[in-house]
């Protein structure tokens, strides 16, 4: 199901058929995801068991150390070194830009097979292509806990790599969008919580881009689907700076969603937060109650749309998702 397009789609079409149809869903290959994630990953089948679950393991990336890797970043530009890093972990590595780009490739037409299976069928991509804010990229690829060091010895490096490599991934991201004639621009902002920085870091590092990315794609009639896990309470304040309806927020169960409902009054939207571990350890009974109450306490009033927090784990319980689905029926 990993590694096959088409082994995904049947699972998925059974799936559907015991829970129901969702009314969108993530038309991305197992194995694509996991490639364009930016970090070394272990494969089932081949690191690891046949099923067991795929996992991210965070290396620090950096050759140039003191700072300097800043410094090779501007020099190449961001495309040209964010390309050689997805070479560098590839299993086997890649040897050349054009391996690469023929990866994008087939990851372009195994989305494109699975949003035309699923569209057919009246389920529509959450999104229509992806990206990642620069911040959370360097901090994946030089480790969490050394990129910290960095934004305390080097933040003016930190931030003009940051501002001024952001306009590429903008126009790439844009340009992506508009070849598959959609609207809908995923941005995995998942270092940017207060889980992982402080909310002043998050206005002196963060922020800036982010803005200028979700003005950027609104700009081209774009909405951002902000992916974000972690608790993103103490940053959805400055939300209300960019236009209404800008962005789409998927929250986890770390983001209280009745709390955030109350900082955001209606000006952006929000999907989630049914916990993993609920749909794993729960009974169907504690997740139809929980359902029911985000439904009545933040679902009546617009603006939310009920969904995993995150994403539905591999080894969540057949009854507990058809329970999450069995919510939205009267």
């Amino acid at each position: 199901m990993i590694n096959s397009v088409d082994r995904n789609i049947e699972a998925l079409d059974i799936t559907f058929a015991k829970i129901g149809k969702p009314d969108v869903m993530m038309c991305t290959l197992l194995k694509d995801n996991v490639f364009v994630m930016g970090l070394p990953v272990r494969l089932p089948g081949k690191e690891l068991g046949e099923n067991d679950l795929y996992q991210f393991v965070e290396t620090d990336l950096f050759d140039l150390q003191d700072g300097e890797e800043y410094d090779r970043i501007l020099q190449m530009g961001w495309q040209a070194w964010n390309g050689m890093m997805l070479c560098r972990i590839q299993n086997p590595p890649f040897t050349s830009p054009e391996q690469l780009m023929a990866r994008f490739g087939v990851m372009g037409e195994n989305c494109g097979k699975m949003a035309m299976h699923f569209i057919s069928q009246g389920i529509a991509p959450l999104t229509h292509t992806a990206c990642a804010p620069v911040y959370d990229t360097l901090s994946q690829s030089h480790t969490m806990e050394e990129f910290c060091f960095d934004m305390f010895d080097y933040p003016e490096k930190v931030k003009e790599v940051v501002m001024k490599c952001t306009p590429d991934v903008i126009g790439q991201t844009i340009a992506g969008a508009k070849q598959g004639h959609g609207n809908r621009i995923g941005v995995y902002a998942m270092r940017s919580s207060a889980t992982f920085v402080s909310p002043d870091s998050f206005e002196e590092f963060c922020w800036p881009a982010l803005k200028m990315m979700i003005e950027a794609f609104w700009a081209e009639g774009m909405t951002t689907i902000l992916h974000a896990d972690g608790n993103w309470l103490p940053m959805l304040k400055y939300f209300k700076e960019v236009p209404k309806s800008s962005v789409h927020f998927e929250l986890d169960g770390d983001t209280d969603m009745r709390k955030a409902f109350e900082i955001l009054e209606g000006w952006q939207s929000m999907r989630g937060d049914v916990p993993a571990s609920l749909l794993c350890y729960g009974t169907p009974d504690e997740v139809s109650e929980y359902c029911e109450k985000l439904i009545q306490d933040v679902g009546m009033k617009g603006g939310f749309m009920l969904g995993s927090g995150c994403e539905v784990p591999m080894n969540a319980k057949l009854e507990n998702v058809m329970a999450m689905g069995n919510s939205l029926k009267l």
